[in-house]
């Protein structure tokens, strides 16, 4: 726990690895995530002020479509805060989809009710406003691509 704590820019499972003396990298990854997990506080804040919501496909070479309906590939929502030019603190979820379904709970369970939230014009984001809200929509024009 010290070695994870102390480390200034995060520690890798390699670095773990070698400083238990571990056999086995994924040893060594699954001991990182599961003590990573660990240390979320379970009362943590939620998400305040503007925050920018959307969701990415993570995962090796696949095939079909690059988009949101890649197949073999983890599609991972996300929640930033805008703090000036930065991002503040972000949440991250794996998604089974990006149907309302699974967007709204997201966006209920990480993002205070007094936030503003800001997404692209996916079918998924409709009504986040029912939810209490200020929903903001940003689109880019296919010429500015």
């Amino acid at each position: 726990m010290w070695f994870l704590t102390s480390q200034k820019h995060g520690t890798s499972a390699l670095g773990l690895q070698r400083v238990l003396g571990l056999g086995s990298y994924n040893t060594a990854w699954n001991w990182l995530h599961k003590l990573r997990r660990a240390m979320i506080s379970p009362k943590r804040s939620l998400l305040s002020g503007t925050v920018e919501v959307d969701e990415t496909c993570l995962g090796g070479v696949g095939t079909g479509s690059r988009d949101r309906g890649a197949e073999r590939k983890a599609i991972v929502v996300i929640a930033a805060e805008v703090r000036g030019r930065g991002t503040g603190r972000i949440r991250m979820s794996v998604t089974p989809d990006v149907s309302f379904a699974s967007l709204h709970p997201f966006i209920s369970e990480n993002v205070s009710k007094d936030a503003e939230i800001k997404t692209d014009g996916w079918s998924g984001y409709n009504g986040v406003k029912k939810l209490g809200y200020t929903h903001v929509v940003s689109t880019i024009s296919a010429s500015k691509q």
